[in-house]
């Protein structure tokens, strides 16, 4: 096997040099009025990002979310606890990437939900535009939840729009998005 970052052979996906060199560097980007937490460079964490097409992603996957999401949800304070809604939990292929997220990653006071956000759109959106986007709204189906609190997980901000209509659908359905969380942000 090879390190998916290095290519190295390697007895894991990313090898010892390469797990030790990936920082999580939380950083906070506003997407109108919801802030976003990312936690890696998108150049870093690019090929692990495309490994959630492969069934060999989740571990990549987890592994990053071990590292960024884990301490981050444990030292977080918070008054009140809080569901971790992972963003279209749906199986793909293989595998739910941002259930696999938010299992790894979840601590403190913090839950994941999962099934409580899903897609009703068919379009794909890897790669697409913000003007398409913008034309194709997911539409979320809601399904409850017993926080009132919540605080959203996906593996990639592009544009914003998901996190923004997922935070819009809780807040319609009376819930109160704290922020969102996500590995990286491709700019």
């Amino acid at each position: 096997m090879r390190c998916l970052l290095c290519l190295k052979p390697s007895l894991g996906y990313i090898c010892r040099e390469c797990d030790e060199a990936i920082k999580a560097r939380p950083r906070v980007h506003t997407l109108r009025d919801l802030e976003a937490i990312t936690f890696y460079d998108y150049d870093d964490i690019a090929p692990l990002t495309y490994a959630k097409y492969y069934p060999f992603g989740a571990f990549a996957l987890k592994r990053l979310a071990i590292k960024a999401f884990k301490p981050f949800f444990r030292d977080l304070k918070l008054e009140n606890a809080a569901a971790l809604i992972p963003i279209d939990d749906r199986l793909g292929a293989w595998y739910s990437h941002s259930a696999v997220l938010a299992k790894a990653g979840a601590d403190g006071m913090v839950t994941p939900r999962f099934g409580r956000l899903r897609a009703q759109s068919k379009e794909r959106y890897a790669g697409k535009t913000f003007a398409f986007r913008a034309a194709h709204p997911r539409r979320f189906a809601f399904k409850g939840f017993a926080e009132q609190n919540a605080i959203l997980l996906d593996d990639l901000i592009t544009t914003g729009t998901t996190l923004l209509e997922a935070a819009f659908t809780l807040e319609k359905n009376g819930k109160n998005p704290l922020f969102a969380v996500a590995l990286t942000h491709a700019q």
